[in-house]
């Protein structure tokens, strides 16, 4: 859709939606918000991490993952339109759609409209919907998604480190948002979160660099 932003990497691209979408296997990203494809999802990745751990993990363990993976993709394109200076099409939860991967960043694509600023997705109602469907806190949903403005920054090391703290001053200004604010510290210059995204409980996982845990 954007060869600038497809150029950051596969959590900053997004696809023109095709024609027919549904063909295609996409669906709207608000099909989360009901009963079904989030469960599957998350059921998918529970397995998915048992595979590779070689022992159980957690339902809200897996949504927690989930949870952080979407943020992740939806985050990292506005981040990245933003430090570059270009305009991204209405992100909303009817506009972005999504189809069933194995592994990966989740596959995004977008509506065809006039172009915008580039406005975050409201994150306000997934984050419910995880804490509703499985249990969890949203102290620790809205923990994953400033780690999710962060590492948007932290995934340009390797592409465009000279994008790197423009997007860091972008992440550092959500904190004083009222969604975001609370969730971390800046601790040396680093983003150190107030929660814990529970990745370690899954064999083999390990800590992520800004788990407040790590600190």
């Amino acid at each position: 859709m954007n060869e600038a932003l497809d150029a950051l990497g596969s959590y900053f691209a997004l696809e023109a939606l095709p024609d027919d979408p549904v063909a295609a296997g996409w669906r709207p990203l608000a099909d989360l918000l009901e009963p079904g494809p989030l469960e599957e999802r998350v059921a998918y990745t529970a397995a998915y991490l048992s595979r590779l751990g070689g022992a159980p993990v957690e339902e809200r363990v897996a949504a927690s993952t989930v949870s952080l993976g979407l943020f992740s993709r939806l985050r990292s394109p506005v981040v990245g339109a933003a430090v570059l200076g270009v305009r991204l099409p209405p992100l909303t939860l009817t506009t972005i759609w999504w189809r069933a991967f194995e592994s990966g960043p989740w596959p995004l694509a977008v509506q065809q409209a006039s172009a915008t600023t580039a406005d975050e997705v409201p994150l306000g109602p997934l984050v419910e919907r995880f804490a509703t469907g499985f249990s969890l806190s949203r102290t620790v949903l809205w923990g994953n998604a400033t780690s999710a403005l962060f590492g948007a920054g932290a995934a340009l090391r390797t592409t465009r480190p000279d994008l790197v703290p423009a997007a860091a001053a972008y992440a550092r200004a959500a904190l004083a948002r009222e969604s975001f604010a609370g969730t971390g510290d800046l601790v040396d210059g680093q983003f150190v979160r107030r929660s814990c995204c529970l990745y370690y409980r899954v064999p083999g996982g390990g800590y992520c660099g800004d788990c407040v845990l790590a600190h």
